[in-house]
């Protein structure tokens, strides 16, 4: 009769403890189930879809020379009287950089006037005297020598002029002249180099590309950008003026030049500039390369279809600076699945953050288009 109570007493209790155990179950795990239950959806986070075009580009190494540059020598050999320009000075077509001495040439001017002016005054009292009728009139021979005459005064002053001008040495167009070393008192002959002038309101630069980019350098809608060694941070809009008409058949190679404008001529002929042109293929999905992932054949990403994740196979393209342009069935503005892609099954229910969505899209619209890569 003892064994039998003890044993009842025992089995009580058991009871109990199961019954507090399972009442504790209830009022502690029963809710985070409950909160679990009430959405099954998996949290991720989503972009809209974005179109960019494929960009092939080409890189050289070019220098600058101004659009127009010469060396001035003199005409003439003669002594330095006046030198009118200093190194670095803005000069207009025409001005008179150096002057000779022209005294000489100078007289020989006033001499062919003051002949001309004289064989002038025959012409005239000789047509006068033509006129005039009766036996007193001149032959036309001496009237036709007369006007020889005066023809070849015409033509000796405009030598005599010719003559005083080349002791003028002028500027041939408007630009920048350099450094000289003529000095007053000098006496320098045609073979004397003056100083130099450069037209820097453009430059042009020359260099030469691989034979694969001569398609490029064919085409219509191919953008060229120029940044100077010295300034790496400026960019500069340039355009192809000029391409070779042969191949280099040793390097394989081709020379082109290229045009960009100075207006303010702080780039100056002999700098190196680092040259980029690019020509835009066609439209791709840009993909972030964190939202592609792989598979067994071919790579694919997430997307979000009626509230479903949706796995969609893609062929990637063209690799950008942390992008990834692909073809596949993807529409504009899709919304692609870029964070939580490594839990995700087909047709698995999602949510996402619309206010998330909406700061993206606007963070992406704002920031320029990254830098471009090669083909695959």
């Amino acid at each position: 009769m003892p064994d039998m109570l003890s044993r009842s007493l025992t089995t009580i209790v058991h009871a109990s403890v199961a019954l507090g155990l399972t009442l504790l179950t209830t009022l502690w795990v029963t809710p985070t189930q409950a909160q679990q239950g009430a959405d099954q959806r998996l949290k991720v986070t989503v972009e809209r879809v974005q179109f960019k075009p494929e960009q092939f580009s080409v890189e050289a190494v070019g220098s600058a020379r101004a659009k127009r540059s010469v060396t001035i020598y003199p005409a003439v050999a003669d002594k330095v009287v006046d030198v009118n320009f200093s190194a670095g000075q803005r000069v207009q077509a025409g001005d008179i950089l150096v002057e000779l001495d022209s005294r000489r040439q100078q007289v020989a001017v006033n001499l062919a006037k003051v002949q001309l002016a004289d064989a002038q005054r025959s012409v005239e009292r000789l047509q006068r005297l033509r006129r005039q009728p009766g036996e007193g009139a001149i032959p036309q021979q001496e009237l036709d020598d007369a006007i020889t005459q005066r023809d070849m005064a015409e033509i000796e002053l405009q030598r005599a002029q010719t003559e005083l001008e080349d002791r003028y040495v002028r500027a041939p167009f408007d630009g920048v002249v350099g450094i000289t070393d003529i000095e007053v008192g000098d006496r320098i002959n045609e073979q004397t180099v003056i100083t130099s002038i450069d037209d820097r309101s453009s430059l042009l630069l020359d260099f030469v590309a691989p034979e694969s980019a001569l398609s490029l350098l064919q085409t219509d809608n191919a953008s060229l950008m120029v940044t100077p060694w010295q300034r790496p941070q400026q960019q500069i809009a340039a355009e192809i003026v000029q391409v070779d008409s042969r191949l280099n058949t040793d390097t394989r190679s081709i020379r082109a030049r290229a045009e960009l404008q100075n207006p303010d001529e702080q780039l100056i002929p002999g700098m190196s500039f680092r040259i980029r042109l690019q020509v835009k293929g066609r439209q791709y999905a840009s993909i972030p390369e964190s939202a592609l992932l792989w598979g067994p054949r071919t790579p694919y990403i997430w997307v979000v279809e009626k509230g479903q994740a949706r796995r969609v196979d893609v062929q990637i393209q063209q690799r950008q600076a942390g992008y990834v342009l692909v073809a596949g069935d993807i529409a504009l503005d899709d919304l692609l699945i870029v964070e939580g892609v490594q839990r995700l099954r087909h047709g698995q229910p999602i949510r996402y953050s619309e206010a998330a969505l909406e700061s993206n899209n606007s963070a992406d619209s704002s920031q320029p288009q990254a830098s471009l890569g090669a083909r695959q």
